[in-house]
C-alpha cells in the first residue's frame, strides 16, 4: 500500500484479486443464508401485520358508518315534528296584532311616539318661552 492514501494501487489490487480467486481465502459465514432469509421473513411479516391493522381500521370504519346510517333514521323519526303552518291555521284562529293591542288597552308604537313627540315639543316650547320672558324682565 502507498503511504499517501489508503487506496490500493492498480498492481496491488490485481494481486489481491488473483490471490482471492486462486486461494479462495474469503468464505461467507455459514449462517449468512439463514440470516438473510430470516430478515426477509421478518420484513414480510411486518408488512403483513401492518396491512392487517389497516384492514381492521377500515372494517371498523365501515361498520361504524353502517351503524350510523341505520340509527340516524330511527333517531330522526323519534323527534317530534312541528305541524305545518296550514294545519295550525286551520286548527285555530290566530288574532292579529291590532286586535290584541286594542283589547288590552296597550298603546301601539305609533301612539307612544306621537305622545312623546308632542310632549317633547311642548316642553321645548315652554323652555324657549321662559327664556325669552327672562330676557325681558
Amino acid at each position: 500500500m502507498t503511504t499517501k492514501t489508503d487506496y490500493l494501487s492498480d498492481e496491488e489490487l490485481m494481486n489481491l484479486i488473483s490471490d482471492v480467486e486462486v486461494n479462495m481465502q474469503v468464505q461467507a459465514p455459514s449462517n449468512l443464508t439463514d440470516n438473510v432469509v430470516a430478515s426477509i421473513e421478518a420484513y414480510e411479516r411486518k408488512k403483513t401485520v401492518s396491512f392487517c391493522q389497516y384492514c381492521l381500521r377500515v372494517g371498523f370504519a365501515v361498520a361504524a358508518a353502517i351503524a350510523l346510517i341505520s340509527i340516524v333514521p330511527l333517531v330522526h323519526d323519534s323527534v317530534p315534528r312541528l305541524p305545518a303552518r296550514e294545519y295550525t291555521m286551520s286548527e285555530k284562529k290566530v288574532e292579529s296584532r291590532d286586535e290584541v293591542v286594542t283589547r288590552r288597552g296597550i298603546k301601539s308604537k305609533d301612539e307612544v311616539l306621537r305622545d312623546r313627540e308632542t310632549s317633547y315639543f311642548e316642553e321645548t316650547e315652554n323652555t324657549i318661552r321662559s327664556y325669552i320672558n327672562g330676557l325681558f324682565e
